[in-house]
């Protein structure tokens, strides 16, 4: 694997994969024993959490991985020292702040009083989550991939077997949403104190301690970082928060919205965004990539990573596109045991090419420098599903969210890719990548879904609904790779 931006994405999209196979299993188990009112209580405390790290966390990592893949190595502890005081300082005075005011938030900002406790428990987590993203962006800025992708895994597996162990012990199998904020605790902690450990078999702790800060150029590259975040991370949140509110004004009751609020955005979108791990993962490793080659004038790299990035993510897309829209309510029935959960997967098929896609442009024009740029596209976006949310929900209910969401995801896409286009000559072969593998895809898992369904009802085995899924998937790869979509050298050699 000569490749080391698809090596590294391996990495992330393998320990991506094993985190969110064992999410699923988990957020199915929290659906089954909170309820979905209950999941959708659970869920609300995110938009807080969402805030907080983009505060403590977001722009001071990224800043951290761009410092360091930049610098010699001899001003790396410098580095890591400013981030760790810096994002330390600021997840101790949100802590106190989320602890106080837990009562206020929960009633005054999130509309549900029963969050109170669980934000209490939540403010806790700041320190250790902190400390943990700016060594992870310390190791990514050093393009070991390695460790971030352990530490996900290590923080999935103590939050699940807390939870697990708590159910199955100590209280009768019923968990309550505040065990499971206690699982997320233990989780920050466990990967917290790996990563600390792996910190110092690069670097010793006198080192850390001896250096000089790099306080001010860290600042002056996570401040602008953070406030783009920041004001996306707002709109997020009172997207989040108007949901279950317009449904209610829709006609639903309050248990009733936060039961679709809860499947929508604890189960749902999540499944929607599992093969986005692979996006996610590239993303993470393209911005320094990007970084370095545009750093060095180096403009034919840029494109030609950029163009292998887009064609695997439009691919990726089309794929589970087609699936969700052939098998949505088969995978709800059969997985969540829920028919809502399979008509929502279903409304949102049409998104996933759109959504990993983007988050891949957002990556390469991030890279480049143009923060301001993505950070334009993404808040258009948030003001049209707000929009929705506001006159639209009210009226249509969570279907008229689910086009917001649609429509804004499209218009993002449209235009980071046209910037692209127009700065860096990035060029977008639509028919070939996108319209004829959609078109071959979806009909061929029309064709097997028929095929699975009798197959099931001869058999009486519902599970035999999929059975014809893996042998399409091979004659799609069979097609990709015949049209020179998928190419081995991508894998074995450098982008070209």
């Amino acid at each position: 694997m000569k490749n080391p931006l698809v090596k590294g994405t391996l990495i992330l999209t393998g320990a991506g994969i094993i985190t969110r196979m064992i999410g699923f299993g988990y957020r199915i188990f929290l659906a089954g024993t909170l309820g979905e009112t209950g999941l959708g209580v659970y869920q609300m405390i995110f938009p807080v959490y969402s805030l907080c790290f983009t505060l403590y966390a977001a722009g001071i990592q990224t800043a951290v991985s761009q410092m360091i893949s930049h610098e010699p190595s001899s001003s790396h502890p410098a580095i890591v020292r400013s981030g760790i005081i810096l994002s330390l300082i600021t997840a101790l005075c949100l802590s106190g702040v989320v602890w106080n005011l837990s009562d206020y938030i929960s009633a005054a900002f999130l509309g549900v009083q029963e969050t109170a406790p669980l934000l209490r428990i939540l403010a806790v987590v700041f320190p250790f989550c902190g400390i943990t993203a700016v060594i992870n962006g310390y190791f990514y800025g050093i393009s070991n991939a390695r460790i971030p992708a352990v530490t996900q895994i290590v923080e999935q597996l103590f939050r699940v077997s807390l939870v697990a162990a708590a159910a199955w012990f100590i209280i009768d199998g019923k968990v309550t949403a505040s065990v499971a904020v206690l699982g997320l605790l233990t989780g920050e902690i466990a990967s917290h104190i790996y990563n600390i450990r792996h910190l110092f078999t690069k670097m010793k702790f006198r080192e850390i301690c001896r250096s000089k800060g790099k306080f001010r150029h860290l600042l002056a590259l996570s401040i602008p970082l953070s406030g783009n975040k920041l004001v996306i991370a707002l709109l997020g949140s009172l997207e989040s928060v108007l949901i279950p509110a317009m449904l209610v004004r829709y006609g639903c009751s309050g248990p009733d919205a936060l039961a679709i609020f809860g499947i929508l955005t604890g189960v749902v979108l999540p499944f929607i965004m599992f093969p986005g791990t692979l996006t996610n993962s590239l993303s993470v490793l393209l911005l320094p990539a990007i970084a370095q080659s545009e750093g060095r004038a180096q403009y034919d790299s840029v494109r030609r990573t950029t163009n292998m990035a887009i064609r695997y993510s439009i691919l990726l897309g089309v794929l589970t596109s087609s699936i969700f829209i052939n098998y949505g309510i088969e995978i709800g029935n059969f997985v969540f045991h829920s028919e809502n959960a399979g008509k929502l997967l279903t409304a949102l098929a049409f998104l996933c090419p759109f959504l990993y896609v983007t988050t891949t442009l957002n990556s390469v024009i991030n890279g480049l420098g143009k923060t301001g740029v993505t950070f334009l596209h993404n808040v258009i976006g948030l003001c049209i599903r707000i929009l929705f949310l506001v006159f639209i929900t009210p009226r249509e209910g969570i279907y008229g969210y689910l086009l917001g969401l649609l429509l804004s995801q499209i218009l993002t896409c449209l235009l980071n890719a046209v910037y692209l286009a127009r700065t860096r000559g990035v060029h977008y072969f639509l028919m070939n990548q996108f319209v004829w593998p959609m078109v071959f895809s979806c009909s061929l898992f029309y064709i097997t879904k028929l095929a699975g369904n009798w197959l099931a009802g001869r058999s009486g085995q519902p599970v035999l609904k999929f059975a014809f899924l893996i042998p399409a998937g091979g004659l799609i790869l069979l097609y990709l790779y015949f049209f020179r979509l998928f190419r081995w050298k991508d894998f074995t050699g450098h982008c070209r």
